[in-house]
């Protein structure tokens, strides 16, 4: 009885005891490694500090490894508490991935067991970004029918993946471009980066760029290709040259080039001789025929050498007798060139181009008697047409050596192969051929230029006032636009004697009914007449300015007279 009595009393005291037993502690609570395949040095050594709770004697404790891993290095395995281990992991010849482990610590008279997580990773190395080929060259020659065809960076990798971007730079303009933009390279799948070229605007000579691949996951961070590009000049091709023609004697000229394939080093020719030349753009370049060279009678034979290419196609400069010369004449509102001949119509004013027409100082003509005068200046200078066998010479408004501004008689026919004339100081020129039409219509521009912003005006019905139309003064829709051109055709009553000023009693009238557009839509035109107190060759229209027109502060506009357009180059702008 005494001896059960004892038990049931030690039983009693067993929980007492077992909270009086100290528990054990690592720090860290886990351990982590990592290790780069390829290297050389393997990861530093760890340390676990292992405690017991409370004070006391410390306690033997026993590490161990659960499941065992041959590739960790744990040192002393046995010890007392309040001292470490050293914890080091040795991966040689492990393949990449993850390793895990736990290392377990017991110590006799504590509480149990305490465990510590060990994880190993081991990485592939990098990987190496790879670029074939390292470089690229391009050439191309200005007259090419096509842009260099484009070429192939392909991107490969030693191992891992990884992403890229590319990223281009070029001396001379963006001329160079490579796509994708950015991308992914897989073991096995190379990316091919299309590396292409745009040689627009560019001129003869070497160009260099550079296409940068950056990666933040490849060894090689950065990777660059050159690229190379050489642009060579193509044939020059001479479309015209302005003038065409001096008289011999003249000083100095200089002439207009206009073409393609034009470059800084082209050098322009006059039959063999060499000619001082200035750049403008591929299409325009000035030279300067010497005087040297206009001493006598001549045709020179104008070129473009753009060496190691064959010289262009050559044009003639004349050098002609004394006298005037007409090179061309076109609407004195639109300068539209009619090919192969100009188109007149009877009463259009016109501007001649030409040499020795007039003094070298301009002269512009008053009226007398209410008309404009059909010579002008002293010596005299005159234009005459053709028509019905007799010389009909035609009213002056300005009269300089390389420039008259006149109008075309009322008289003219329709015909072709008709003859017009220029005779100054006594001297006339050589028959200059041209067509007659009914009509051959031109819109006058703010610029005189015949382009850009028409010189019209919007009419206010209301206020009964004019205003200049404008970006900044569009009409309105349904308002009324009042344009001024030339090239009409033949008015009613006809002006008599020509070049006689219109008069308002009555209002002469176009013969021939006009048909507008604004902005594409048909535009109700509410009158066509002669400009009160001008030449009759100045018509006014008055239109309506179409509702369904969209707004814009360029609308092209186009007058169509007996079958003929002015060109759709001259504008307005609507609200």
């Amino acid at each position: 009885m005494l001896f059960r009595a004892f038990l049931v009393s030690l039983l009693a005291l067993l929980p007492a005891l077992a909270q009086t037993l100290p528990s054990l502690s690592v720090t860290p609570a886990n351990l982590s490694f990592s290790f780069t395949i390829g290297t050389t040095t393997l990861p530093a050594a760890q340390t676990l500090a292992i405690k017991r709770s409370g004070s006391g004697t410390a306690l033997d404790f026993t590490a161990s490894v659960n499941p065992p891993a041959p590739w960790l290095i744990v040192t002393p395995t046995t010890g007392k508490t309040g001292t470490s281990i050293s914890v080091r992991v040795n991966p040689t010849s492990l393949a990449a991935g993850s390793y895990v482990t736990v290392l377990q610590i017991d110590a006799v008279g504590s509480s149990g067991p305490i465990t510590a997580g060990v994880e190993l990773i081991i990485r592939n190395p990098p990987p190496t970004m790879t670029a074939t080929p390292a470089s690229l060259s391009y050439t191309w020659q200005t007259d090419a029918a096509s842009q260099p065809a484009a070429q192939t960076v392909t991107l490969s990798t030693s191992g891992e993946p990884y992403s890229f971007s590319v990223a281009v730079a070029a001396t001379g303009g963006s001329w160079l471009a490579a796509t994708p933009a950015v991308g992914v390279v897989l073991s096995g799948s190379a990316v091919p980066v299309a590396v292409s070229v745009d040689t627009t605007g560019l001129s003869p000579g070497t160009y260099t760029g550079r296409i940068t691949l950056t990666s933040l996951t490849a060894s090689n961070k950065t990777l660059t290709v050159t690229v190379t590009l050489t642009v060579t000049p193509g044939t020059a091709v001479i479309s015209s040259i302005w003038p065409n023609a001096a008289p011999i004697g003249s000083n100095d000229l200089t002439i207009t080039v206009r073409g393609s394939h034009l470059f800084k080093a082209s050098v322009i020719k006059a039959n063999s001789t060499d000619l001082t030349a200035t750049w403008i753009s591929t299409g325009v370049m000035l030279a300067t025929i010497p005087k040297a060279l206009l001493t006598a009678q001549a045709a020179l034979q104008v070129t473009v050498l753009n060496s190691p290419q064959p010289a262009s196609n050559a044009l003639t400069f004349t050098v002609t007798p004394p006298g005037p010369q007409v090179q061309t004449v076109v609407n004195a509102a639109s300068f539209v060139t009619d090919l192969p001949k100009p188109v007149l119509a009877p009463g259009e004013i016109i501007t001649i181009f030409g040499s020795g027409m007039g003094p070298t100082t301009g002269i512009q003509a008053s009226p007398s008697s209410n008309a404009f005068p059909t010579t002008l200046g002293t010596p005299a200078g005159m234009v005459e047409f053709e028509i019905n066998s007799a010389w009909v010479a035609a009213p002056i408004i300005f009269l300089q050596a390389n420039q008259i501004n006149c109008q075309v008689p009322f008289t003219l026919p329709v015909g072709t192969d008709l003859k017009m004339r220029v005779t100054y100081n006594a001297l006339t020129s050589t028959n200059f051929l041209f067509d007659g039409a009914a009509a051959s219509p031109g819109i006058f521009t703010v610029d005189s230029s015949g382009r850009g912003q028409a010189a019209a005006l919007n009419y206010d019905a209301t206020k009964l006032a004019y205003s200049l139309n404008s970006a900044a003064n569009p009409a309105s829709k349904g308002g009324v636009l009042i344009f001024y051109l030339t090239g009409a055709g033949a008015i009613s009553p006809a002006p008599s004697p020509e070049g006689a000023l219109s008069g308002t009693s009555p209002l002469p009238t176009l013969s021939s009914v006009p048909s507008v557009t604004i902005g594409g839509d048909a535009a109700s035109v509410l009158s066509a007449t002669a400009v009160p107190g001008a030449l009759g060759g100045l018509v006014q229209l008055n239109v309506t300015v179409p509702t369904s027109v969209s707004a814009g502060k360029d609308l092209a506009v186009v007058i169509t007279i007996a079958s003929r357009s002015t060109p759709a180059t001259a504008t307005v702008s609507v609200k």
